[in-house]
């Protein structure tokens, strides 16, 4: 019984500490340099006829594809919350607090968060509520990778910002590793409805921020819309169509 025991204690103990804590502020580390379509995946994607249709019809005004965004339809351009993935692939700070039950991610762009659950509910079939902006997300341990399940997501968001789609029934996989003071994600998109198969990002890393650095902190950046149609009259629309004097 005495064995029986200790043997349980290690394996608890072996198992607690194999889950890191992941807490604290991140800026994105790495880059898109050489993708050809989007920041998420450096090749081809495998879109069906539907999602090269609707990525056909994104027009962005940033990456190989971009126009000038007077002339495109980024969400964005009227004040929407960009969503969850493209937050994370924008070269802004966020911050993960890891609780025992969730973990927190707060986006400084915006100003929006998230819960990631981590207290053993299932992912849910249906989100009667939804979509969501940020999804609905649900995680687990495997070891010292944390696996997270995001559905419920608003397919009216981009994936990013050179207008990869989404649907609204995507159902998106994320892998979160720390490696030292660097933090290594990956996804992997299962959205029939606009692509053929599921396919997994590459690794995108983030940087542990220290409190004393200009990323340590957490500051307000929101997307106001009467700030946002100020900015498109000074700037979008002159870049497109010649200036115009301020009031």
């Amino acid at each position: 019984m005495k064995r029986l025991l200790i043997t349980c204690l290690l394996l608890v103990t072996s198992t607690v500490s194999a889950q890191p804590d992941l807490s604290g502020v991140l800026s994105r580390n790495s880059g898109t340099r050489g993708y050809v379509m989007s920041q998420w995946y450096p090749g081809e994607l495998p879109f069906s006829a539907a999602g090269r249709a609707q990525f056909d019809a994104n027009i962005p005004g940033k990456g190989p594809r971009q126009t000038m965004p007077a002339f495109g339809n980024d969400p964005l351009g009227d004040a929407n919350p960009p969503g969850l993935y493209r937050t994370l692939v924008y070269g802004r700070p966020w911050e993960f607090i890891q609780l025992h039950n969730k973990i927190v991610q707060i986006f400084e762009w915006g100003k929006h968060w998230r819960t990631i659950w981590l207290d053993g509910r299932d992912v849910p079939d249906v989100i009667v509520a939804g979509p969501y902006w940020y999804g609905h997300s649900v995680g687990e341990w495997e070891g010292d990778t944390l696996v997270v399940q995001t559905v419920g997501l608003d397919g009216r968001a981009w994936l990013d910002e050179w207008g990869t789609p989404f649907s609204d029934f995507a159902q998106i996989e994320e892998r979160w590793r720390r490696n030292g003071d660097q933090l290594e994600l990956t996804i992997t998109v299962n959205d029939p409805d606009l692509y053929s198969e599921p396919w997994t990002s590459d690794t995108k890393t983030f940087a542990y921020q220290s409190p004393d650095s200009l990323n340590g902190e957490l500051m307000e950046q929101i997307f106001a819309p009467i700030d946002e149609m100020e900015f498109n009259r000074l700037i979008r629309d002159p870049a497109a169509s010649g200036p115009v004097e301020a009031e």
